[in-house]
């Protein structure tokens, strides 16, 4: 059937578009991974890239890319590789001996104790000094007392008794002093023990750890210059924005339907336009003699599909007919390029004159009226 709406133009395929995309930016990131990863060769040794494989990438429809896949391979130069052959060797041998050393269990078994009991010491030192103390105080009270007697104070009374007090409290203060005496020499004595046992203990660490402490300045004395390379740059993948090759598609497919809309109403607006004025001449025409009396009473109908032979280009004969006999057509309008199929208005017009009309002053057709 023939229709006056346009049929806008295919957009591109967004998801072919995205394909393409997806292609190109791993293409890039693989060109650009080649590019960033020079072998490179100095004084202490050299760095290759080499391609080892390929992985398959699948894309976002199923598309499945190769992407290779590379490794990186340091050489040290000769004089490195020899000194870290030798402190390759020398570590084994400091293993060994490390190993040796601690496999022997660890025991503290032959330390020196510690103890904290020195009372029995503590109360020789105080019984020493007691033994040279206790003949002063005791001569001492003596004269004391003889002193107090000459002075006139008699035994017995509190006089006396208050005199005596000071002498008490010095014995006290003295004996206090040799008790304090007695306990730092027990904490000097346990000092001692401590001591002692961490002299001990030190020992047998540094004896143990001693193979230990080779192994670790073998380790960082035999360690050669490794080159100074970088590591391997790998390409980045861009992203293929499909949502928006969709939404830009759309856009695209509006944008060229409302233009082709905009063409089609200027023509026929312009058609009209200069047709508006003849129409009642083409009516006249039609209703002079040997004109056509109906078709002037059908000038002014309702308008039909615009099928004069004179608006078409490309006409094609389908070979087929409608029941009433009216052949099909296949037509191009000479302002567009679709393709449409029809009838023609001046075939219509000598079978059923009732369904041409005049649009500024081209024939129409209603096909309702075929």
């Amino acid at each position: 059937m023939d229709d006056d709406e346009p049929t806008p133009t295919p957009p591109p395929d967004p998801t072919k578009v995205a394909q393409a995309q997806t292609g190109s930016n791993i293409s890039t990131a693989i060109a650009n991974s080649i590019l960033g990863n020079a072998n490179q060769v100095g004084p202490l040794g050299s760095t290759t890239f080499n391609q080892s494989g390929m992985q398959t990438i699948t894309g976002p429809n199923g598309e499945r890319y190769q992407v290779p896949q590379y490794t990186q391979t340091t050489q040290l130069s000769p004089e490195q590789q020899q000194l870290y052959n030798q402190g390759v060797g020398l570590q084994g041998q400091a293993n060994t001996n490390a190993a040796g050393a601690l496999g022997q269990p660890f025991s503290l078994s032959g330390l020196p104790d510690v103890s904290n009991d020195f009372s029995a010491d503590r109360a020789r030192v105080e019984q020493a000094m007691f033994q040279r103390l206790n003949p002063q105080l005791t001569q001492s009270r003596e004269a004391e007392e003889n002193r107090l007697v000459n002075q006139g104070f008699q035994r017995g009374t509190d006089a006396f008794r208050n005199a005596m007090d000071n002498l008490n409290r010095q014995e006290n203060d003295l004996r206090l002093g040799v008790t304090e005496r007695g306990l730092q020499e027990q904490q000097g004595l346990f000092g001692m023990s401590q001591a002692n046992r961490g002299r001990a203990l030190s020992e047998l660490l540094t004896s143990r750890n001693q193979p230990i402490q080779e192994l670790n300045a073998l380790r960082t004395g035999a360690i050669p210059n490794m080159p100074n390379v970088q590591g391997y740059q790998g390409g980045q993948v861009g992203n293929t924005p499909i949502g928006d090759y969709i939404y830009n598609t759309a856009a695209l497919q509006n944008k060229q339907y409302e233009q082709q809309m905009a063409q089609q109403n200027a023509a026929m607006g312009g058609m009209y336009g200069l047709g508006g004025a003849a129409l009642g001449a083409g009516g006249r025409y039609l209703a002079s003699p040997g004109g056509n009396a109906a078709m002037s009473a059908l000038g002014t109908a309702a308008m039909g599909f615009m099928s004069d032979r004179r608006l078409k280009r490309d006409i094609r004969d389908l070979g087929i007919r409608l029941m009433n006999g009216i052949k099909l057509y296949a037509y191009r309008y000479i302002w567009e390029a679709r393709e449409r199929v029809g009838v023609m208005a001046d075939e219509v017009l000598r079978v059923r004159p009732q369904a041409v009309h005049v649009r500024g002053g081209y024939l129409a057709v209603d096909y309702g009226a075929l």
